[in-house]
C-alpha cells in the first residue's frame, strides 16, 4: 500500500509511553477507546496504523520468513535457540514474543476501529467498507495466531484499562468460528479489485477475502479440527474467485517476483501482498526479503544478499532432473554472485555443481530487480500473501476430496498452473499440452500431486510448513530430510548441511506443530497456559 500514508497517532495513544505489549505488559498510561477518534479520516488513519504492522520484521518484513520457517522446501542456515528452523526454539527467545506481540498490537488497533466506527457520522456505504476491511484484517490476524499457536486469547473489544490483561485461551474451534463469521461478513462489504487501493498491494478486495476464506476452510478440514465438511466451503470460496474473472496467471512465472522487487503491481496475479518501502533515513517500513534470502553475494550497490535461506534436495528434485519447468532455476539458485558483482552478467556468476543442491540459496526474491539506489542490508521487496495460482491449487485439492477423486475441474486447475510454469502461456508458445498431467489419478495420488505442485509453485512463500501441518505429515516429512542426506545412493552432501538436516530429523517432535506461548505472556497473563511439550 505504498500509495497510502500510514499515520501512527493511534499507536502512540493506545500504547502510551512506547511499544507496550498488548496482553503482556500492564499499560502505564492508558487512554479510553472512546477518545481516539470520531470522524472518517481518523478511522482510516487507525486502519492504516493497523495494516502498517504487517511490515514489522517478525510479521512479514523478512525475519519471520528467513528465521522462523521450518519445512522441506527451504531451510535457514542459521543456528541457535532463537531460530525455529533448528527445532530448538524456546519460549524465552526474542523472535516468538516479537511476532506474538505485533499480531496482537494490530488486533488492538482493529478493535479500536470497530468499536468507534458505529458512532461516526459518515456515508453508510463507506462505513461498511471500513468495517468490512477491519473485520477481515482482524480475522486474518487471528487465523495466523491460531494456526501457529493453537488456542489463543480471543479478544474482540479494545483493552479496557491497566488491569485488562488476563485472558484465558479460547478453544481452537471457537476461534475459527469467529474467523469465519468475521470474514463472511467482510466479503459482503469490501469492494472488488475494480476499486483503487483494493486488492494486490492495497486493502483486501472481495476476491482477496474469498481466497483467504478458501485457505481457512481447507485448514479447518485438516489438522487439528479435521472438519471434512469444510472442503465444500473451500471449493465454494475458491470457485467464487475463479468465477469473478478478475484474476489470471501472469504468463511468466519469474515476472511475478520481479514485480514484487520492482514495485510494480499486478492485481490479477497477486491478490494480496505486503507493501514495503525502503526510504533512506526511515527506520521502519522496509524489509529484508532478497537481502536475507536472495541470491548469495553481490556488492551493496547491486543488492547484496547473505543467502541465509537455502533449498533442500527434495524441492530441487521435485522439478525433475531434466526439466522445462521455469520455476526450478528461479526458486533454486543455480549460481551465486561474486562479492564485487554490480551487474547480472555471466562474468559475475559462479555456478554450483550438480552435487551442491543444499548449498543453493532460495532466490525467489532478488534485489537486483529493485530500481534505483539500494540501501545496504535491507530491502523494499513486497511479500505475497495470496496469489491466484494458490487459489487454483486449493480449488483442485477441495474438488478432489469432495468427489473422491479428481474431476475435469480439478485437472484443469493443475494444468493451468503447470502450463504457466512450462512457459505455455507466453505468446507464440507451442506444444501447449506438454505440462498437462495424465487423467489417471485416484484420490490419494492426486492429493500427492497437489502437495508436490504446491511445493513447486509456492516454495519459500511461507506456506509449506502450514500445508504440511494441516495435512498431518509435518513431523514425518521433516524426518525424511535426515534420510535424504544420509542416502548413499545420492551425491554426498557437505558436512555442515548434512549435520543441519540430521539435527532437524533428530529434534523435530509432535510439539513442533505449534509455537510455544511466549514466556512473557505466561508471566503477565495469569490465565495463560503453555502448549503441550514446551
Amino acid at each position: 500500500m505504498k500509495k497510502l500514508i500510514f499515520t501512527f497517532f493511534i499507536g502512540a495513544m493506545v500504547l502510551g509511553t512506547g511499544c507496550k505489549k498488548f496482553l503482556e505488559t500492564v499499560p502505564q498510561d492508558f487512554v479510553t477507546p472512546e477518545t481516539y477518534f470520531n470522524n472518517e479520516a481518523d478511522a482510516v488513519s487507525a486502519l492504516n496504523a493497523a495494516f502498517s504492522i504487517m511490515t514489522d520484521r517478525y510479521v512479514y518484513a523478512g525475519y519471520w520468513q528467513c528465521r522462523m520457517l521450518a519445512a522441506d522446501d527451504v531451510y535457514s542456515r542459521l543456528t541457535g535457540s532463537n531460530y525455529a528452523a533448528t527445532f530448538s526454539i524456546t519460549a524465552t527467545g526474542q523472535y516468538i514474543p516479537d511476532r506474538w506481540n505485533s499480531l496482537y498490537k494490530a488486533i488492538q488497533y482493529t478493535n479500536i476501529v470497530l468499536h468507534n466506527l458505529p458512532g461516526i457520522d459518515m456515508d453508510e456505504v463507506r462505513k461498511g467498507e471500513i468495517r468490512g476491511t477491519a473485520l477481515f484484517y482482524r480475522a486474518y490476524l487471528y487465523f495466523v495466531l491460531v494456526d501457529e499457536w493453537g488456542a489463543i486469547p480471543l479478544k474482540l473489544t479494545p483493552t479496557g484499562g491497566p488491569s485488562d490483561i488476563n485472558y484465558a485461551r479460547t478453544p481452537v474451534k471457537e476461534v475459527y468460528d469467529q474467523i469465519l463469521k468475521d470474514m463472511t461478513e467482510a466479503e459482503a462489504l469490501v469492494p472488488t479489485t475494480a476499486r483503487s487501493l483494493y486488492g494486490g498491494a492495497g486493502y483486501p478486495a472481495k476476491t482477496t477475502v474469498q481466497g483467504v476464506l478458501a485457505r481457512v476452510c481447507l485448514t479447518m478440514a485438516g489438522y487439528p479440527l479435521k472438519d471434512e465438511t469444510k472442503y465444500e466451503d473451500a471449493k465454494k470460496w475458491a470457485q467464487k474467485v475463479v468465477d469473478s474473472k478478475e484474476h489470471k496467471l501472469n504468463p511468466d512465472y519469474t515476472a511475478v517476483f520481479i514485480a514484487y522487487a520492482a514495485q510494480t503491481y499486478d492485481k490479477e496475479e497477486s491478490m494480496w501482498e505486503v507493501d514495503l518501502n525502503d526510504i533512506n533515513g526511515e527506520s521502519s517500513g522496509f524489509g529484508y526479503l532478497g537481502y536475507l534470502d536472495g541470491l548469495l553475494g553481490g556488492a551493496a550497490s547491486f543488492g547484496n544478499s547473505t543467502g541465509q535461506v537455502r533449498v533442500t534436495r527434495k524441492l530441487y528434485e521435485l522439478y525433475g532432473a531434466t526439466t522445462n519447468d521455469t520455476r526450478r532455476d528461479w526458486n533454486c539458485s543455480p549460481f551465486y554472485y561474486k562479492s564485487t558483482a554490480t551487474a547480472n552478467t555471466a562474468a559475475n556468476k559462479t555456478y554450483y555443481t550438480s552435487s551442491q543442491i543444499y548449498d543453493r540459496p532460495s532466490a525467489k526474491f532478488r534485489r537486483e530487480y529493485v530500481p534505483g539506489t539500494q540501501i545496504v542490508n535491507r530491502s523494499p521487496i513486497n511479500f505475497p500473501l495470496l496469489r491466484y495460482s494458490d487459489v487454483l491449487l486449493m480449488l483442485a485439492e477441495a474438488d478432489n476430496h469432495i468427489n473422491n477423486g479428481p474431476t475435469p475441474l480439478a485437472y484443469d486447475q493443475i494444468d493451468k498452473v503447470r502450463a504457466r510454469a512450462y512457459g505455455k502461456l507466453k505468446a507464440g508458445a507451442t506444444n501447449l499440452t506438454e505440462a498437462n498431467v495424465t487423467r489417471t489419478y485416484n484420490k490419494d495420488t492426486f492429493l500427492q500431486l497437489v502437495q508436490d505442485e504446491r511445493c513447486r509453485e509456492l516454495a519459500a512463500e511461507g506456506l509449506r510448513r502450514h500445508d504440511l501441518i494441516r495435512w498431518g505429515i509435518f513431523v514425518s516429512t521433516i524426518r525424511e530430510l535426515k534420510a535424504d542426506v544420509e542416502d548413499t545412493s545420492k551425491p554426498t552432501v557437505a558436512s555442515n548441511w548434512k549435520k543441519q538436516m540430521q539435527d532437524f530429523g533428530d529434534r523435530v517432535q509432535d510439539r513442533d506443530v505449534l509455537w510455544p506461548i511466549p514466556a512473557t505472556e505466561l508471566t503477565f497473563n495469569k490465565l495463560a497456559t503453555q502448549n503441550p511439550g514446551w
